[in-house]
Order: structure tokens, then sequence, then C-alpha cells
């Protein structure tokens, strides 16, 4: 495993223990930065399932990527997709692990080194680059 994995790992590790469902916490600062992504969630009754859901595949998807395990852009590169078809454009799709590596600096705090923020920043211009260059060539 990578400096970077093991830094993401350790991250998402004391977050685990430090906070019940991190998820909550992450669609509470996605919704206050973008508050036009709430009506997304309007199928569902209160959407926690949905976001709880998305969140893990986010997480499980960063890791496998970081791993070089390449299911993990196939699955990224579909999920664009998926939501391309309800209004999500790349931008907004992207902003997301913006803010779940944000929500998790601001759980962390003073425990959240410039070298966990430089790892993460990497991990999700690198995840992001690799689904944008995969739509691109499926198109």
């Amino acid at each position: 495993m990578s400096d970077s994995s093991e830094l993401i790992l350790q991250s998402l590790d004391r977050v685990s223990e430090l906070v019940d469902d991190p998820s909550a916490l992450v669609y509470e600062q996605l919704f206050t930065r973008y508050p036009e992504f709430k009506q997304l969630f309007r199928f569902e009754p209160n959407g926690e399932m949905a976001r709880q859901n998305m969140f893990q595949v986010t997480v499980v998807a960063l890791m496998e990527h970081l791993e070089g395990k390449h299911a993990s852009v196939t699955m990224v590169t579909s999920e664009r997709a998926n939501h391309s078809h309800i209004g999500v454009d790349n931008a907004s799709f992207d902003r997301y692990y913006e803010v779940v590596r944000d929500t998790f600096a601001q759980i962390l705090g003073d425990e959240w080194m410039p070298e966990t923020q430089d790892a993460w920043n990497q991990a999700i211009s690198s995840l992001i680059n690799a689904t944008q260059e995969s739509a691109i060539v499926g198109s």
C-alpha cells in the first residue's frame, strides 16, 4: 500500500472511531454548500439509505482506485452517466469527493495533517481524471 493510501486509510479509520455515521455529516455539508443537491433525494422519504450507500460507494471506489483496481474506474464512470441522467454534470459530481475530504478534515480537526490533505487531493484528482478519461474513451 502506498503512503498516500495509508494516510487515507488512517483518516477513514479515525473518522469511523469518532463518528458513528460520517455520511450524515458529509451530506449536511453537501447540502449546506450546494442546496440544489437536496432535491436529488426527493424519491426517498428521508434519503438516508441512498446517502449512506453513495457515501460507501464513494469511499470504496477511492480506496480501490488507489489499489489499482480498474473496476473502480468503471463503476465511477457508470455513476457519472447515471448522475448525468438526473441533471448532475461532471463538475457537480466531482464536488462530492471534495465535500467528503473537507468533512473528514473538519471531523479530525488538528489530527488532519497537510500530508493527509495532499493524499486526499491526489487520490481525488487521480480518480476524477481516470473516470473522465474513461468516459471520453467510452463515448
